[in-house]
């Protein structure tokens, strides 16, 4: 299997992750909803399980976004100059994500290391090693450098 078919099955899979993170959100806010207006249950976790749900499906999410180029892209000024100069500030401007995405994956590491290694937990509801929320960040600038590495040395432009 190629380099770049393992980046898109990875990111599909990511893309998947955040989907059945963003269902699982949908259907545990209606049905706390549901049994709590009954009188059933009432699952005081669920506020806390939601947060977790939605950085989970932002942080892998995002780099799936960014490999299908569903991501916002601004093509005012592309518009606006020639063809080769729209193909340059494309490039230039995945070399900017690159480098961003870089440093905030660097950051990522460290702080999961130093949360890893203080053994750091989250006491809320649910107790558990803070270094578990860091990760999909962690994932998530590192999926996205690698898009924009593989941009920039394959010189894809989409305009």
């Amino acid at each position: 299997m190629s380099q770049a078919r393992r980046l898109t099955w990875v990111m599909r899979l990511c893309g998947g992750i955040s989907a059945a993170a963003l269902a699982l959100l949908s259907i545990l806010v209606v049905g706390d909803v549901v049994l709590r207006n009954t009188g059933l249950v009432r699952w005081s976790w669920l506020n806390e399980l939601t947060e977790y749900l939605l950085t989970i499906s932002t942080f892998t999410g995002a780099p799936w976004v960014l490999h299908n180029h569903g991501h916002v892209n601004v093509d005012v000024l592309l518009r606006t100059v020639s063809a080769a100069k729209a193909r340059w500030l494309v490039k230039a401007s995945n070399l900017f994500g690159g480098v961003i995405s870089a440093i905030l994956l660097v950051v990522a590491v460290r702080v999961t290391f130093d949360s890893y290694a203080l053994g750091s937990l989250v006491f809320k509801n649910l107790i558990f090693p803070e270094w578990y929320l860091m990760t999909p960040m962690v994932l998530c600038f590192g999926l996205c450098t690698a898009e924009f590495l593989a941009r920039i040395v394959t010189g894809e432009v989409r305009i």
